[in-house]
């Protein structure tokens, strides 16, 4: 099967991201600049495959740091789902830790919302009282 072919612009909008950012990713290594041609340069499928894989996992908060240890896994083994396993069960974890603290400002936030409207008029904003180290009443 033939490789399709691209210029700079079709890869950017086949991929969904931008000019600005295949080149960054270029200057990063996560893709090859292919060499100058007559008419531009002419990128194939494996890049647009790799900034689909980029774009997928960013989707799950990866951190490019580790897409690139990942696409370089990848390169030296087909089967490199281990890694990817065990990526994606470090950010569940991170997911998990995050939603404690998420849960724990929702609570607070409640409270202070709660505060807020109990409070009269002329009452002091319990964000000042708080900044000030007078607390609010929960």
């Amino acid at each position: 099967m033939k490789t399709k072919r691209r210029t700079i612009g079709v890869l950017a909008r086949e991929a969904g991201v931008g000019v600005e950012t295949v080149r960054y990713y270029e200057r990063r290594g996560i893709l090859q600049r292919p060499p100058a041609e007559q008419g531009g340069r002419s990128y194939g499928d494996e890049a647009l495959w790799r900034l689909r894989y980029v774009k997928v996992a960013q989707s799950w908060g990866w951190r490019l740091a580790q897409i690139i240890d990942l696409l370089a896994k990848a390169e030296q083994s087909p089967n490199f789902c281990a890694a990817v396993r065990r990526t994606a069960r470090q950010r569940v974890a991170e997911i998990d830790t995050m939603l404690v603290s998420l849960k724990a400002q929702r609570a607070d936030l409640d409270a202070f919302a709660g505060t807020c409207e109990a409070k009269s008029d002329h009452d002091r904003c319990p964000v000042f009282r708080r900044l000030s180290g007078l607390g609010y009443a929960r």
